[in-house]
């Protein structure tokens, strides 16, 4: 008989600032220090998946999911 399971897929996401700097250099380590004028966009996008040693695997009963959201054959 086959089992549920939440499987967790490690992403790399890349997150986008508006700095104002000399050059590209500075503007990195402005972003890397974390510098106040260092201004996050809010804009994420997907770069890649790390690999399958990195994933997680959990049994989990039918019905479950996770945490604020319904799992399949969850009734509403």
């Amino acid at each position: 008989m086959k089992k549920r399971y939440i499987v967790a897929v490690r992403e790399v996401h890349v997150r986008h600032y508006s700095v104002r700097a000399e050059n590209e250099e500075e503007a990195k380590d402005l972003v890397h220090r974390q510098a106040g004028s260092a201004v996050d966009m809010g804009f994420e996008e997907y770069s890649h998946c790390l690999g399958r040693e990195t994933w997680t695997a959990e049994e989990v009963p039918d019905g479950a999911g996770p945490p604020g959201r319904r799992g399949e054959g969850a009734q509403p």
